[in-house]
């Protein structure tokens, strides 16, 4: 598998678990608790970690496309499409980068 193709299959598995999170947020707003559980929006397909934070805090990192969530640590980080643009101690923000900024812009379901 090259180098783009696997850039691809990373960056497409985030925005499916981005799109989840996005379908879960009715909810935690429903539930209206201080911190909710999210999925972490890791490249690993095996990935099951929840990331906690409160909606004021997801929001903030959806108002741009290409930020997503992980659980800390280096492991849910694929640099080949994404930077660490904050760390905090329940979760880092990830920025999209290349291929992965294009497709999280083009697939962000915000601006559609």
């Amino acid at each position: 598998m090259t180098a783009d193709r696997d850039s691809i299959r990373a960056a497409r598995n985030e925005i499916l678990l981005r799109d989840l999170n996005e379908r879960i947020e009715a909810h935690h707003e429903w539930v209206n608790s201080p911190l909710s559980e999210w999925v972490c929006e890791c490249a690993d397909e095996n990935c099951s970690e929840p990331v906690h934070l409160s909606i004021e805090e997801y929001q903030a990192i959806r108002a741009e496309p290409t930020h997503f969530l992980v659980v800390p640590g280096a492991e849910h980080i694929s640099p080949r499409i994404e930077r660490v643009v904050r760390r905090e101690e329940r979760y880092w923000v990830l920025e999209k980068i290349g291929v992965g900024a294009e497709m999280s812009e083009e697939l962000d379901p915000r601006s559609a």
